[in-house]
């Protein structure tokens, strides 16, 4: 019996016999629910490419795991296109354990591989489903890789690189969510969750931002988000913003919920406004106050705004909502980090992010410990 089976065998004897905690684990940890900070068209938006997705071993168990179904979603808030066409691939997926990890990562295939033995978890056809985009994001696991062996990980012999080759695809339309990480500045984890252009009133159109620079968004800090008000309609004099913990509901009812009571009939509310804030729109924006406990750091925050004309009692909502998890007070280690290349043909290098920590979010389904 193949070893890799045999001891995949043990441990699923052994860890149904024991309470486990969890089933599934999202990479990045903390993302389950919250949309990424990034997208990847790369492998399943192209006719071909190649992924090696270096795991930190933290990110997934305290000793073991056995993962019998990878998974990932359509990318919401980053590349808003056209919704993805159906796409039939060859895939290949071997599973390394190595010493790298995402600090370290070459750009080099062989590199990241070293002497490791190779686990092939599946070597077949596999479909990247049609879908479409639905709020709140994230959007769901809609492509489904059931693994043909299962995964073995024992956190104890290095950290989890995934090899994964896909040919003969067609099209270049299947963004898959993804994270992207800066590697030397403290900041918040920024992620635009609504951009819609449609929503306007009468012409005037307001859109909020937080600048992704060193220190918004950190603990013991402060959020920036700044306001852009075009008045093409009524005048914009004041900006309500609005920041709260949720966009999945707001006081029991789901989100998004339409603004057409308000005079927006294009618009919609994306976040629950616990807290809020009215500014001049001459003052250029909002920031809040964050706190200094340790515990904030990766509380996810949502912010949205509306634009006020107090003489004719216009309300303007702004088309754009954003999602921001605090940040420690320095630059994280990665959770994870991933060499790419599109219209891959046995290159022996792919692309690799100079300045962070860049990849797929992905849930394993298995078993943990």
């Amino acid at each position: 019996m193949n070893p890799h089976l045999l001891r995949a065998v043990f441990l699923l004897l052994t860890t149904a016999a024991v309470a486990v905690a969890q089933t599934a684990v999202v990479v990045p940890n903390g993302y389950a629910d919250l949309e990424g900070t990034s997208a990847s068209r790369t492998p399943f938006g192209w006719s071909s490419g190649r992924v090696q997705y270096l795991v930190d071993g933290s990110q997934l168990c305290a000793s073991t795991a056995v993962v019998t179904e990878l998974q990932l979603r359509l990318d919401g808030g980053n590349f808003n296109v056209d919704a993805p066409v159906a796409k039939t691939f060859q895939c290949r997926i071997d599973a390394y354990e190595v010493p790298a990890t995402p600090g370290t990562m070459s750009s080099n295939w062989a590199v990241n591989i070293g002497t490791a033995t190779a686990q092939t978890l599946y070597d077949g056809q596999l479909v990247a489903p049609a879908a479409v985009r639905t709020f709140p994001y994230p959007n769901p696991w809609t492509l489904t890789i059931p693994l043909q062996a299962p995964l073995v990980y024992l956190r104890a012999n290095g950290n989890l690189l995934l090899d994964l080759t896909v040919t003969g695809g067609a099209g270049d339309n299947w963004p898959a969510d993804g994270f992207f990480f800066h590697a030397t500045e403290a900041r918040g984890e920024v992620t635009r969750i609504v951009d819609d252009a449609a929503c306007s009133v009468a012409g005037s159109a307001l859109a909020i931002d937080v600048p992704q620079v060193a220190g918004n968004g950190v603990v013991g800090g402060s959020l920036n988000v700044t306001h852009t008000a075009t008045a093409g309609g009524p005048p914009i004099a004041f900006v309500y913003h609005a920041l709260g913990l949720d966009n999945r509901q707001a006081g029991g009812v789901p989100l998004p919920v339409s603004l057409a009571a308000l005079g927006a009939p294009a618009c919609a509310l994306h976040v629950d406004p616990l807290l809020g804030a009215l500014v001049p729109t001459s003052a250029g924006g909002q920031v809040w106050p964050l706190p200094a406990t340790p515990a904030a750091v990766g509380v996810p925050l949502f912010t949205q705004a509306i634009g006020i004309d107090f003489v004719s009692g216009a309300l303007v909502p702004s088309r754009t909502a954003w999602q921001v998890r605090i940040g420690a007070a320095t630059a994280p280690a990665g959770p994870a980090q991933m060499v790419h290349r599109s219209n891959y043909t046995t290159q022996t290098t792919g692309s690799l992010s100079p300045t962070g920590y860049y990849g797929l979010v992905m849930r394993f389904v298995g078993a943990f410990q």
